[in-house]
């Protein structure tokens, strides 16, 4: 008998007749000795950074897996397995992918460009105890102590991670005054002034937990300055601003979109006082309503448990930013603590936003501009103008406008017709 089995003689949980006797444990009974054995795993190199084991169940089959150190030799995992749980069957494979199969155990080992190397073993019925026994042992020989910089995996993630060393300033955003107020009393103070907020909490509760919000949906049309709102947000309140574009999650490689998100989460942490900007939250989580795809699904389910389990630090907040706020799912749109609405800018504030690139004009021809630009966002102002310039810069290269002037109105007027 292993060593390995052998130590549940005497333990809490799964009874000494259902692991030695290598019987099928129910599914929760399997996650209880597989967390206990990696505890006592992590409490004795000493790690804080092993990589979290993510579990599932459904009526069909469940999965446990988790992340490998980078330098894991997969064809070494392969070895150990065939050696452990017998002959291996090839069921598939492509580039960075390896499904197997071994006596009715599924073992998926992924090599992704983004998030690295991963194990996910699922099966449609219990696990058996020497596969409980491989996993525990798959973790300890595969998942060495994460030293890397979080900012650097981050960006192999597809992430991008902002440290505005100068604030942008509420000027940089023109218009939208009322948004501007809202975000200032729900984000900025809370971020800045966290103690306010936190004394009052303990001296209302029986039982203290924060009153900040864990986290804000900006909701508005394309171009309406909700990407500029959260990077002057993160320069008021200095702290990094990790902004994730939608192509960085939901990836074509089965399994990978909901291991990337989780993971983004988990590399935030790391890095300490930052806002998560999620972009086009809606292409992430549409509601369940809608047919979507079970990957969707599941995404979605780490999204609502991520946000959940988001700790609300001095500087840190969750901030997702969508068009089509109808289409989200109603669980996940109660997880936001406030909704923003950016909506299209209204005559005086297209005249401010031309005011911001164009200053050279009139108050009367910008007044003109605005008239004339009903229904553009701010992004399709700027764009405006700066076509504008090209074309100008053009006309004086090939000469057929004088040098040292600046396009007058009729330019900007044939640019927006």
């Amino acid at each position: 008998m292993s060593e390995f089995l052998s130590k549940f003689k005497k333990s809490a949980g799964p009874s000494e007749e259902e692991v030695l006797g290598k019987k099928e444990l129910a599914f929760y009974d399997a996650k209880e000795v597989i967390e206990r054995e990696v505890e006592k795993h992590r409490e004795r190199e000493g790690n804080k950074n092993f990589p979290e084991i993510e579990y599932y169940k459904d009526k069909d089959k469940s999965s446990v897996g988790f992340k490998l150190g980078k330098d894991t030799d997969l064809f070494l995992l392969m070895i150990l397995l065939n050696k452990r749980l017998g002959k291996i069957e090839f069921n598939s494979y492509y580039p960075g992918f390896y499904d197997l199969e071994i006596n009715g155990l599924n073992v998926s080992l992924q090599e992704m460009e983004y998030s690295g190397k991963a194990i996910k073993f699922s099966s449609k019925r219990e696990l058996k105890a020497e596969e409980i026994e491989t996993i525990v042992e798959m973790y300890k020989i595969s998942s060495p102590e994460d030293t890397t910089d979080p900012t650097e995996e981050l960006t192999n993630l597809g992430v991008k991670v902002f440290q505005e060393e100068v604030a942008l300033g509420w000027d940089y955003l023109a218009g939208y005054e009322e948004a501007k107020q809202l975000v200032k009393e729900t984000v900025i103070f809370p971020l800045e002034q966290s103690q306010i907020y936190d004394e009052i909490a303990r001296g209302t509760r029986k039982k203290y937990e924060t009153n900040r919000p864990r986290s804000v949906l900006f909701s508005g049309p394309p171009g309406t300055g909700k990407t500029t709102m959260a990077r002057i947000i993160a320069g008021e309140v200095k702290a990094g601003l990790i902004y994730v574009p939608v192509e960085s999650i939901m990836t074509k490689w089965y399994g990978e979109s909901e291991r990337n998100l989780a993971e983004i989460f988990k590399q935030a942490a790391r890095l300490g006082d930052c806002l998560i900007f999620l972009d086009e939250i809606d292409s992430l989580a549409t509601s369940r309503e809608n047919d979507i795809h079970e990957a969707t699904r599941r995404v979605l389910s780490v999204l609502l448990r991520e946000i959940d389990g988001f700790e609300v630090g001095k500087k840190t907040m969750v901030i997702g930013a969508t068009n089509r706020k109808d289409d989200l799912d109603p669980a996940l749109l109660s997880r936001f603590d406030t909704i923003i609405q950016f909506s299209l800018p209204n005559h005086d504030e297209r005249k401010g936003i031309f005011e911001t690139y164009a200053q050279h004009l009139s108050q009367e021809e910008l007044g003109m501009l605005a008239d004339k630009s009903n229904g553009f966002s701010g992004r399709d102002i700027r764009k405006l103008c700066e076509s504008t310039e090209r074309r100008w810069a053009l006309a004086m290269i090939n000469k057929e406008v004088q040098e040292n002037q600046l396009p007058g109105l009729d330019r900007y007027l044939t640019n927006i017709s």
